[in-house]
């Protein structure tokens, strides 16, 4: 190749002289195109120079026969000047027809010069007609004062402008002619030597290719020889065949291993084409039976008659192409064993392995979807969900874990994957993705049998649970008389028990749940300290149990800070730790508790007296039912769950805990919390205007906790015309910042909060004493959200005294119901909805001493009956019922005039989500803006008494 580039330069160097000869004639002709061009703008110019010349020539005429006109009276002067006149208008319409393809004059130009024209013809005729017609003398001071000559002035500038502006065109024309002719000129003189080195270039290239042509001829005769070498030097055995069909073996130097041409003879015939002139490849393999070896034999025409044939020796590669075929059948069948659904994908999306258990999710077998793309598979819709994500890995790094993924066979089955992708680079640079999808499917099925079973045991422990429980503590509190001194000892251990179960099944549905990841958390700005005290009041019964002592200790004057964490998952943390403590400290001991702060985090301690923890037992102390000695734990008491809850929930609290021990010296378990940022700026209330307090009292100021905005406004304003003072608040946070900042009578509370559950948040009210008492109303109301919505305000409401959770401490509800008791005299009459019949009984012996008409139903069609024959004060209801949710009757209950409040009994321990859609069937009616005001106002108004003293309602 190099040799025929050096003999083809001389063709290059004519071709590029011939070109630039062709160039230099087409810039002559420009050169000359341009010159005309330049010719012609220097005529045109000129034509404008004579027109303005002829313009202020005809304008003279005027000027000098209309004034020797009237310097002799003699009508002669006046041919000069009606000469001018009809030459004026013609030179005019000359002069602008030149200057319309000019920039200047404009055509405000030629509106000045009309008007001078104008304004000069006007001042001739009028010292003409002076003249004829007043003399001599009076023409004469008309000329002098008209100002003739300085409208000719004026004129005068107007045309020489323009004659100025052509003769500099003109000069800058004939200045580019004379720089245009001197550049062709260096051209010309530039390409005329390059026309000469070319050719020049080109003879000497034609003298050098014919010394080329003489070197590669004897080169020639050396590569002959070369190539006999090579012949004989290459591992594959060439063979020739002539045009008479005989065969010759050339590679004489590895003979002896060669194919002899007789026994090779009839393949190589048979694959001799048809047409002597045909140049396809002929290929094919051929074993030799003598020494069982295999050859891949080639055969092509050379063109000139005759054919070469190249043997090649590929035993080995045949064996290795059987054990390559042995692998991809072993590969086979060990994905195919494999349960696992395995696929692989390259660049373009197509299949390049599957197992039968990916088959099988579409019914079919693996050589079906192998080297096919997805669109080009029968419902391979099906598959979508398992191939996300592969375009980010392709020729990337890393891996992708997808936990579930949720796809329905062809079989309509329903099946839950977790996929592991990885990016797989082979050495030839192609990039595949391998896919390993797990079948989760039976595990979901378990852990939703899981599920089922809590919720199960969960109801049908809790509920006999309660009545055990409250049977025996009214035995214990001597509600059905006095009990000798041998049964007392068995009725205490029974009860201690029973509390102990309590405490069991409450632990493990915490464990479940902290695991499940379903265990509500409710974090707030709190101050530890404060916190960490009330837990020590709490727990000081429980110490003096046992005879030990509760001692705080913190630094003196410093300020520890506060933390964000959920105060009541905090006080379940503490109980556990401090109860552990006292149980493991000996009578007369003190359990110590020290708050200090460590840089950003807060440590708070708690110090035993006991024996320490085993050496061995350390590692597994926060493991679930980890006990060090389990008679001992008999003894005690406990679960072995309580440090595995606590470990679970300061972590979710973005804390650590751990523990210091020492054998013989007690043990001092410590928890670390973050301490919080300095809060920013408080977003500011969003709060309606308080009526002023009117004649009858104050105005009871009601907040309304509602995320959708629109109704929110809208319930405060229809509350505010019944009287009542308003605040919205749309999250749980900023109504407890109101709750502690303003004085709240009453408060409305949303189903659908957006972060926090709503029965949680309810229950965290109602543990404090400061709004154990305060009317909490649930309003459902409908939200704004469709296009053919009026805009009306519709809802319903329940007032909601408690929520409880099976199994349900008896004082508790005692507590609850005496609340509920009327002072005016009147007969409360209470309806009790539960299906364990064990239950109703233990409730009418609880309220037996007091004066209340209770009546018990253990089915929704019976509390229905119950609820359309007679009026109710107080609704006490299990929302699990036989025949259906026990908050289908609420809608029946908010009918009643006045509508009766609610304790609502629960022994499920629902998602947040399912406690929401529980929350959304308390409140089925839909009562309009004001009928719901007023349903509120009922409610508010006919809440039962309570130990909090309230304000008198006010009347609308």
């Amino acid at each position: 190749m190099p040799a025929r580039t050096q003999i083809s330069w001389h063709w290059l160097a004519f071709l590029i002289a011939f070109i630039l000869l062709v160039a230099l004639g087409w810039q002559g002709k420009q050169t000359q195109e341009q010159v005309l061009a330049t010719n012609l703008s220097v005529s045109h110019s000129l034509e404008i120079i004579t027109a303005t010349q002829s313009m202020l020539s005809s304008l003279q005429d005027i000027e000098t026969g209309s004034r020797g006109f009237v310097l002799t009276g003699d009508p002669d002067y006046l041919d000069s000047y009606e000469l001018g006149l009809r030459q004026i208008e013609a030179h005019r319409r000359k002069l602008q027809g030149l200057l319309e393809q000019r920039t200047f004059p404009d055509q405000r130009w030629f509106e000045q010069l009309d008007r001078n024209i104008a304004e000069r013809l006007l001042i001739a005729a009028g010292n003409i007609q002076t003249r004829r017609t007043a003399g001599l003398q009076a023409a004469a001071e008309r000329l002098h004062q008209a100002g003739g000559k300085l409208i000719m002035d004026r004129l005068r500038a107007l045309l020489d402008a323009v004659e100025r502006q052509e003769r500099k065109q003109l000069a800058a024309a004939n200045q580019a002619v004379t720089e245009t002719i001197a550049h062709s000129r260096r051209l010309a003189l530039i390409g005329s030597l390059l026309v000469a080195a070319l050719s020049l270039a080109a003879f000497w290239a034609i003298r050098r290719n014919l010394q080329i042509r003489q070197a590669l001829a004897t080169k020639a005769q050396a590569g002959e020889a070369r190539l006999g070498a090579l012949l004989q030097a290459v591992p594959d055995y060439l063979y020739a065949i002539d045009g008479q069909r005989r065969i010759t073996a050339l590679s004489q130097g590895n003979a002896v291993q060669a194919p002899a041409a007789q026994t090779i003879e009839p393949l190589l015939l048979g694959l001799l084409p048809h047409s002597d002139n045909s140049l396809q490849l002929r290929q094919t393999t051929w074993c030799e039976l003598d020494q069982q070896r295999i050859f891949e034999v080639r055969l092509v025409p050379t063109g000139l008659g005759d054919h070469l044939a190249i043997a090649r020796d590929v035993s080995e590669l045949q064996r290795n192409r059987d054990t390559l075929e042995d692998q991809k059948v072993f590969l086979r069948r060990v994905v195919d064993t494999d349960e696992n659904l395995i696929f692989v994908r390259d660049e373009l999306g197509r299949f390049l392995l599957c197992n039968s258990a990916f088959a099988a999710l579409l019914d079919t077998r693996p050589e079906a979807i192998e080297g096919r793309r997805a669109e080009e598979i029968i419902e391979a819709k099906l598959l979508l969900p398992l191939l996300q994500g592969e375009a980010e890995l392709l020729c990337g790094s890393g891996e992708l874990r997808i936990t579930e993924v949720g796809l329905t066979d062809t079989h309509g089955q329903e099946r839950w994957l977790q996929v592991v992708k990885r990016p797989m680079t082979m050495s030839n640079g192609a990039c595949y993705v391998v896919t390993v999808a797990v079948d989760m499917s039976l595990r979901r099925r378990m852990e939703q049998m899981k599920t089922e079973f809590i919720s199960t045991v969960s109801h049908e422990l809790r509920t006999p649970l309660t009545a055990i429980r409250g049977a025996l503590g009214m035995l214990v509190g001597g509600v059905a008389g006095e009990i000798d001194a041998g049964a007392r000892p068995l009725l205490d251990i029974a009860h201690k028990n029973s509390e102990r179960l309590v405490r069991l099944i409450n632990d493990i549905l915490d464990i479940e749940k902290l695991e499940a990841g379903r265990l509500p958390f409710h974090f707030a700005r709190c101050e530890v300290l404060t916190l960490v005290e009330q837990a020590l009041v709490d727990l000081k019964p429980y110490g003096d149990e046992y005879g030990v002592g509760l001692v705080l200790v913190t630094p003196n004057g410093a300020h520890l800070g506060e933390a964000n964490l959920d105060p009541d998952r905090f006080a379940q943390v503490m109980a556990n730790l401090l109860s552990n403590a006292i149980k493991h400290s000996p009578a007369g001991g003190v359990v110590s508790v020290d708050v200090r702060r460590h840089g950003d985090s807060l440590e708070i301690g708690v110090q035993d007296q006991g024996q320490g923890i085993p050496e061995d037992f350390r590692a597994r102390i926060f493991e679930r039912f980890a006990q060090a000695d389990s008679s001992d734990a008999r003894k005690r008491g406990g679960t072995g769950l309580g440090l595995a809850i606590t470990r679970s929930l300061v972590q979710q609290m973005h804390g650590r805990i751990g523990f210091d021990s020492q054998q013989g010296q007690g043990t001092r378990f410590w928890l670390r919390l973050p301490v919080a940022s300095t809060p920013s700026a408080s977003p500011a209330t969003v709060a309606q205007a308080l009526p002023q307090a009117g004649k009858n009292g104050p105005v009871e100021r009601i907040l309304v906790l509602e995320p959708d905005a629109a109704a929110a406004e809208q319930l405060a304003t229809a509350l505010q015309q019944h009287g009542y003072g308003t605040l919205i608040a749309d999250t749980a946070a900023q109504a407890r910042e109101m709750l502690a900042e303003f004085s709240i009578q009453a408060l409305t509370l949303s189903p659908a909060l957006s972060d926090e559950d709503s029965i949680a948040f309810l229950q965290n009210l109602r543990s404090q004493n400061a709004y154990r008492h305060l009317p909490v109303l649930i309003v459902s109301l409908q939200p704004q959200r469709r296009d053919n919505d009026d805009g009306a305000l519709r809802g319903g409401a329940v007032g909601v005294i408690d929520w409880l959770h099976k199994p349900v401490d008896p004082s508790r509800v005692m507590e609850v119901v005496q609340a509920c008791l009327r002072t005016n005299g009147a007969r409360p009459r209470i309806l009790h909805v539960e299906d364990d019949e064990d239950l109703r009984v233990l409730l009418a012996r609880l309220v037996e001493p007091l004066a209340i008409d209770l009546h018990g139903a253990s089915t929704l069609t019976e509390a229905r009956h119950l609820i359309d024959e007679r009026h109710f004060d107080l609704a006490i209801i299990d929302l699990m019922l036989p025949d259906g949710d026990g908050s289908e009757l609420f809608d029946q209950l908010a009918q009643s005039t006045p509508p009766p409040p609610v304790i609502i009994f629960s022994a499920l321990d629902s998602p947040v989500h399912d406690s929401r859609l529980a929350l959304r069937q308390l409140v089925k009616s839909r009562h309009d803006g004001d009928e719901l005001a007023a349903l509120i106002q009922q409610l508010l108004q006919t809440w039962p008494p309570s130990q909090t003293q309230i304000s008198e309602e006010v009347n609308a």
